[in-house]
């Protein structure tokens, strides 16, 4: 696979945008409980909650792993020989995740996908049948742990079991009020590595599964010249009819929990389960309605395109402009403005990064961080 498609770049920067919704409370609200810090009695945080919850909490994530999955066919094709220059970008990946975990972003994904990258070649050349098999596996063995856990939480709950304090707030919400850069980074560090163990357990195994998924795709040129209107048509369909309805359930049902008097740990944890466990479904569709409505109207998906051209520029510039915004050595607005006017912060972060990935393409052919990436890799591809 050499050819570049303009729809998986378009579906990235897309992706990026639920990205940088999701995260943002995370850097201006709370840093451990993100949407879960807002105060959901007022309606300027209750209305972006619900609707960040249901249509983009799980979804886009999926959608950029799904997409991770997919381009290792650009470097790896079907040659074991390009292996070397994919574990070369892992490792640099892991590089890049841990700087930006601890400079900007605790919670970011580079450093989990770099480790990740490593075990997809076990599995890279292997048949379709063996890759569906582990996609099954991880994705219902996931499921069944996250269920299994909830059920005892709230179990727990009604037989009055003292279920011990539960972490609300860390080091680093002081540290962006009134730390330094140097005082922040040592805040994310400790709040990133003892996070590091949840954060796997939840993310790593669902974004694997839509790694692999990537892979099977990327075959069949599923986002390119092998791209099917009818079969589009159907995950657009479905995916809204059946993701849809389940997504702003479980939303609903959580935010009337995290409202009540009588707010359960174990309840929220299964509606944040229903929530991740059905986000396939929604992102299936986000998926089959971009491609569709790409064919119709191909001129007006340049700036997605661009941002998605350059998306790990504009994932570590997303967090560059909002640590800026919030922290005590830039705007400081840490804890001090309510979701609404966050979430359109989010939204203009991106829409301004795309905007100059728009005019970078002009004059270069990728992003500044998607250069060195593929220069310090260069020498890791195999000879022709």
């Amino acid at each position: 696979m050499t050819k570049r498609d303009s729809f998986p770049d378009a579906l990235r920067g897309f992706a990026l945008i639920g990205i940088v919704l999701v995260n943002a409370p995370y850097l201006a609200i709370n840093t451990v409980l993100g949407l879960g810090g807002a105060d959901v009695s007022n309606v300027w945080n209750s209305v972006p909650v619900f609707f960040i919850t249901s249509l983009a909490l799980g979804k886009f994530y999926l959608l950029f792993s799904f997409l991770f999955g997919y381009s290792a066919a650009y470097i790896l094709k079907s040659d074991k020989a390009n292996m070397k220059r994919w574990l070369a970008r892992a490792l640099l990946l892991i590089f890049f995740g841990a700087l930006h975990a601890v400079f900007l972003w605790h919670g970011d994904i580079l450093f989990m996908y770099g480790l990740l990258a490593i075990p997809l070649v076990a599995l890279y050349f292997r048949c379709e049948k063996t890759i569906r098999r582990w996609v099954k596996i991880i994705y219902i063995a996931n499921a069944a742990v996250l269920s299994l856990l909830a059920l005892l939480l709230f179990a727990g709950e009604m037989l009055g079991e003292d279920l011990g304090e539960t972490v609300i707030s860390s080091s680093l919400d002081s540290s962006l009020v009134a730390g330094s850069f140097l005082d922040n980074a040592g805040a994310r560090f400790d709040l990133w590595f003892t996070g590091l163990p949840g954060s796997f357990a939840l993310q790593a195994p669902f974004a694997f599964a839509a790694f692999l998924v990537g892979v099977l795709a990327a075959r069949k040129r599923f986002l390119g010249d092998g791209a099917d209107a009818v079969t589009m048509k159907k995950l657009a369909v479905w995916g809204f009819a059946i993701g849809l309805p389940l997504q702003l359930i479980a939303a609903w049902f959580s935010l009337v929990n995290q409202q009540s008097v009588n707010y359960s740990v174990g309840a929220e944890l299964g509606w944040f389960t229903v929530t991740f466990v059905s986000a396939p479904v929604l992102s299936a569709g986000y998926l089959g309605a971009l491609w569709l409505l790409m064919q119709r109207y191909k001129r007006g998906f340049g700036l997605l395109a661009a941002a998605g051209r350059h998306s790990l520029t504009v994932y570590i510039g997303q967090s560059v402009i909002l640590v800026f915004v919030f922290s005590a050595w830039g705007l400081g607005l840490f804890g001090t403005l309510n979701l609404t006017l966050i979430t359109l912060i989010a939204f203009g972060t991106w829409l301004l990064l795309a905007g100059l990935a728009v005019l970078n393409s002009r004059y270069f052919s990728s992003g500044p961080l998607e250069w060195v990436l593929k220069k310090t890799t260069e020498p890791f591809r195999a000879k022709a």
